[in-house]
């Protein structure tokens, strides 16, 4: 993956690492599987639980 990050991926991320802080389920990804802000939703949810598990 590209480094470079737009805000809107940035945002994506984000809400991601707030839907596992709020105890949402990954399945809740509010981004349709083929859009581009998908991933980056995953990433965040990934790295938050991730960081949680330390």
């Amino acid at each position: 993956m590209n480094t470079y990050q737009t805000k809107a991926q940035v945002h994506a991320f984000e809400r991601g690492v707030e839907a596992y802080q709020k105890g949402k389920s990954q399945t809740d990804n509010p981004y349709p599987r083929q859009a581009d802000y998908f991933e980056f939703w995953e990433q965040g949810y990934q790295k938050a639980r991730e960081s949680n598990a330390d």
